[in-house]
């Protein structure tokens, strides 16, 4: 191309700039010499399609077709035999360099790095968890306690609310007992209200498993309240266990001295249930390692593994988006039950997902829901909570394993 030039000094400084982006674009060069973008091999490689062979052969700047050589019976009659044999072609001995029109590597997500290696964990004894068993629900202290109700209203769910569980299915409910807060100045929540429902419960055939939602800046203020869950008494009946709500994290910033009072307190816990059942209620791992890592980071599920008999991943598939991929209950609920145990290092570890929640959800989140606690071999299922669940739908939540 460059003769071309030099033979023809008239040509004007327009024209010449013509001709070099032509010849440019004619040998696959682009301006600034940045390689033009095969958009179409690139959705081929993604599909991973074959890419058809080409007679053409391509180098960093240029773009070489060969012809093929003619030949006929009369050229090759006054050949000698003893002729050196006829030069490779071109694109023969081109054929080894590498073409830069393939298609570039699909782009994919990231591989994750591999797991640490991590000692083996030492599974919690056998203990009872039937309590954890089959169809569950939950009642917080914004649903019966008078003084969290807006406006001095009447709490929406009282004792006799006990006989609507029953109605439906339940067999656990899971009761916020203590609560952390200035409305709530004891160690319990209203024991005057615990009493009777936990009295009406245990009288309709449900079991009822206490929990409280520790906030580690202080251990010994969540200890007695745990204590006092434990040692509650209603004229001779107590919770049927206990539950730890682990997700706060406002009062003790940082997450690794958080992550090291959490297992204290457990082990603490741990001590004083002597063969009683204990349950994590923990953040799901979809939420603290894909969604956003920075809620919890490095969160101690090795260490609680041996501490803990059942595990309630709280799956809420309404607070995640439709463009996540996780709005979907079953994917949302499966994932999780099968990365807790993972995290765990417990294959077999004792699962009871909690889903919802409920005024966001229908009856096909709950479907979806019971298929996953049956795909993943939990023990039960339970949606947060009783008093946003219509009632009609738990007719398909009793589908749940237990």
């Amino acid at each position: 191309m460059r003769a071309m030039f030099v033979t023809r000094p008239v040509v004007t400084r327009p024209l010449l700039a013509a001709l070099l982006v032509g010849a440019a674009t004619w040998v696959g060069a682009s301006p600034a010499g940045f390689t033009p973008r095969a958009e179409t091999l690139e959705v081929a490689a993604a599909a991973e399609l074959p890419i058809p062979p080409s007679s053409t052969s391509t180098s960093s700047s240029t773009t070489t077709t060969v012809a093929p050589t003619p030949t006929s019976v009369a050229a090759a009659a006054v050949v000698p035999t003893t002729a050196a044999p006829r030069p490779t072609t071109t694109t023969a001995t081109r054929a080894a360099a590498t073409p830069t029109t393939a298609a570039p590597p699909a782009v994919r997500a990231p591989v994750p790095p591999a797991p640490p290696l991590l000692p083996p964990v030492t599974p919690p004894p056998a203990r009872d968890v039937s309590v954890y068993r089959g169809l569950g629900t939950w009642i917080d202290a914004y649903d019966f306690s008078p003084q969290y109700q807006p406006n001095g209203g009447p709490p929406a769910v009282g004792p006799d609310s006990m006989d609507d569980l029953a109605a439906v299915g339940v067999k656990t409910l899971f009761l916020q007992a203590a609560k952390d807060d200035v409305r709530s100045p004891g160690d319990l929540v209203n024991p005057e209200i615990l009493g009777p429902m936990l009295q009406r419960a245990h009288a309709r055939g449900i079991k009822v498993v206490a929990w409280y939602l520790p906030k580690f800046y202080d251990l010994d203020s969540d200890m007695r309240r745990f204590l006092a869950m434990r040692d509650f008494r209603f004229e001779g009946e107590g919770f049927d266990g206990i539950g730890n709500d682990i997700e706060w994290t406002k009062d003790v910033p940082n997450h690794a001295e958080r992550s090291a009072r959490l297992v204290e307190l457990s082990r603490r816990l741990r001590a004083v249930m002597g063969s009683e059942a204990l349950s994590a209620i923990p953040l799901p791992p979809v939420l603290i390692e894909t969604i956003n890592p920075k809620y919890w980071p490095g969160f101690p599920w090795r260490e609680l593994a041996p501490l803990y008999d059942v595990w309630m991943p709280m799956a809420y598939w309404t607070f995640r988006s439709q463009s996540s991929g996780y709005r979907d209950a079953y994917r949302y609920t499966e994932e999780n039950v099968r990365r807790v145990r993972t995290n765990l290092g417990l294959p077999g570890a004792i699962v009871h997902p909690v889903g919802g929640t409920d005024n966001k959800s229908n009856d096909n989140d709950y479907r979806g829901f019971v298929r996953a606690c049956v795909d993943s071999g939990s023990v039960g299922g339970s949606i947060y909570d009783w008093r946003t669940t219509p009632m009609p739908s738990f007719g398909i939540l009793r589908g749940v394993p237990g």
